[in-house]
């Protein structure tokens, strides 16, 4: 599962409709979190270019990586780990560790260098 590129069902919160809702997202399993749980990192189009986080968002062009199958250029979001329970990982579509190394290398660089900021800030 490391590594896996993959679509995940996770939660959202409509605003228009005010009830929780479910949707499809791709996502990156970068870790095992124990009792049939991953570390996850979502993959997002970030429709609004200031929310882009020029540091940890990692770019992704679908002709650079054609066996992700990307429709539009999408951000692997490394400073936003989740945890996502086996289950609602619906479907793996490829491992990057394996077919795109050096793209895997770079996300995990960037997870642990966010994870250092988070643990130097928490002992504060």
């Amino acid at each position: 599962m490391i590594g896996d590129f993959c679509l995940a069902i996770f939660p959202y919160y409509d605003v228009k409709l005010r009830k929780n809702k479910f949707k499809y997202r791709p996502s990156l399993v970068i870790a095992e979190a124990g009792q049939n749980d991953w570390v996850t990192l979502p993959v997002s189009k970030v429709s609004h270019s200031k929310c882009i986080d020029l540091e940890y968002d990692v770019r992704l062009v679908p002709t650079d990586y054609p066996l992700m199958n990307l429709s539009c250029i999408s951000y692997i979001r490394s400073h936003k780990q989740t945890v996502t329970h086996h289950a609602a990982i619906t479907k793996i579509i490829v491992n990057i560790k394996k077919e795109y190394p050096e793209l895997y290398k770079m996300v995990i660089d960037k997870v642990e260098k966010k994870y250092r900021e988070n643990i130097a800030e928490a002992r504060g």
